[in-house]
């Protein structure tokens, strides 16, 4: 299917994009509002429209012959404090995306399949201990109001043959990103705790299922509007914060005071002093395949790198040539050369067999922040057009770990850099310099990926 994303950018567009693109069976459009600064990060092979919807601007081109349109598009929630021109922005820049979305249907005559919106569970207001499901009624405050907005934008039009999805979302749980994300630097240094009373609910879900629930609507005839976007069971706050603490082996003694909250956030604290116990009871009658519907389970498949010590780095790049090409690329050590800037000084200074093979030995020096430094690695896994592994055997990390995957994909290849690695020094390492690694390993596949794409342009 042709599935144009707006708001492919954010955390659970991103993971969107490459879930879809990975089955190899869809054409993905995007629409962005700085087509330059989306092709600087551009990982798939995805084609890619302007729009400005505060402006009721989109390219004329994007609906075209498109069968699903999914709206995720909206400013941060979380971003900054709310100002009252902030809460206009928060609720105008998602009815406006999805008017204009709209707009441009039945401009154009057009029809998708079907149009999914996404929304929140802010729709239901704060409800106690309440159990809540899409029957509920909405709530009165601005978050409810943002939402009732929002979907109301959609649901009040009926057009002809295009059928209208509301995923209203819960607190999404990823690796990557988002708010735990910003959870865990206070869990991991043990001075985290319930927020408020703690009995307020938090309604989540592992993005992995969240996923999968935009792509059941995608491929799947569904009788009803309205989906809660959320994992079976809520958990309380303290629960949740329990939970969390157990699974990265901490403390969660010191809690946050709603009059805190309130303090450090403004009115943006309901979303951490108020909640929802909120039902995904549309998916369960369908037998939607959670896979993860326990809350330490989800956790635990997040933060196993975390677990371990370990920190991963993950990118992806399509190129316009065979596996072959690329992978003959990659096996000439000197184009290792070629790819690492120039400041790092890098040189091969020997290998253990003429060509890359499995169980190769190669020798390096490096110059990190000024400083030379050797690095001996050892090609631990190699299959010729589709993967290869090198370990560090001597260098800075603890341990690093680097497969380099060549997937074939729309008449291309997708490089795939998976990097597990550990600093010195163990949590004291990471948390002197760990941030600052984590900028120098992206600098440098950033300038990576642009040779590469030079190269092979």
């Amino acid at each position: 299917m042709n599935i144009l994303i707006a708001g492919a950018s954010g955390l659970v567009g991103k993971e969107l994009v490459r879930s879809l693109s990975l089955t190899g069976k869809h054409k993905i459009r995007i629409l962005t509002r700085s087509r330059a600064d989306y092709d600087k990060q551009l990982s798939f092979p995805v084609e890619v429209f302007e729009w400005e919807p505060t402006k009721g601007y989109i390219n004329p081109n994007a609906i075209d012959a498109v069968d699903i349109v999914i709206n995720l598009a909206g400013a941060g929630i979380a971003d900054k404090r709310w100002s009252e021109a902030r809460k206009k922005l928060i609720i105008d820049s998602r009815v406006m995306a999805t008017k204009v979305l709209l707009d441009e249907i039945k401009r154009t005559g057009h029809t998708p399949k079907k149009f999914i919106n996404a929304s929140a569970i802010g729709f239901y207001g704060s409800t106690g201990e309440r159990d809540i499901d899409e029957n509920s009624a909405s709530g009165s405050d601005f978050l409810a109001e943002t939402c009732i907005a929002w979907e109301n934008a959609l649901l009040k039009e009926d057009i002809e043959g295009m059928s209208s999805y509301i995923l209203r979302l819960g607190l999404v749980l990823s690796s990557k990103g988002g708010a735990l994300a910003k959870m865990l630097p206070a869990f991991k240094l043990g001075i985290a705790g319930k927020i408020a009373s703690g009995s307020q609910y938090m309604s989540w879900i592992h993005i992995d299922d969240l996923v999968k629930q935009f792509e059941y609507i995608i491929n799947n005839d569904c009788k009803d509007k309205i989906y809660n976007a959320v994992a079976p069971k809520a958990a309380s706050n303290t629960q949740f914060t329990k939970t969390l603490g157990k699974v990265l082996k901490r403390p969660t003694m010191i809690p946050l005071p709603e009059v805190a909250a309130k303090v450090i956030l403004g009115e943006l604290s309901v979303l951490v002093t108020q909640g929802q116990k909120v039902i995904p009871r549309n998916f369960l009658d369908l037998d939607f395949p959670f896979k993860h519907p326990n809350l330490e389970d989800a956790l635990r498949d997040l933060l196993k790198s975390e677990l371990k010590g370990e920190k991963i780095f993950h990118v992806y790049q399509w190129i316009n040539r065979t596996p072959e090409e690329i992978f003959d690329f990659f096996s000439d050590e000197k184009n290792l050369e070629l790819i690492t800037p120039e400041s790092l000084e890098f040189k091969v200074v020997r290998k253990s067999t003429e060509a890359i093979e499995q169980d190769t030995f190669i020798d390096y020096k490096i110059k990190i922040h000024g400083i030379p430094c050797k690095w001996k690695t050892h090609i631990s896994d190699f299959q010729k057009n589709i993967t290869f592994v090198d370990e560090q055997m001597i260098g800075p990390y603890k341990n690093w770990k680097h497969r380099h995957n060549f997937i074939p994909l729309n008449g291309g290849t997708l490089i795939e850099d998976y990097i597990e690695y550990k600093v010195p020094l163990g949590a004291i390492g990471n948390l002197i310099t760990g941030s600052f690694i984590r900028k120098d390993i992206t600098k440098i596949f950033s300038y990576r990926q642009k040779v590469i794409a030079r190269t092979f342009s």
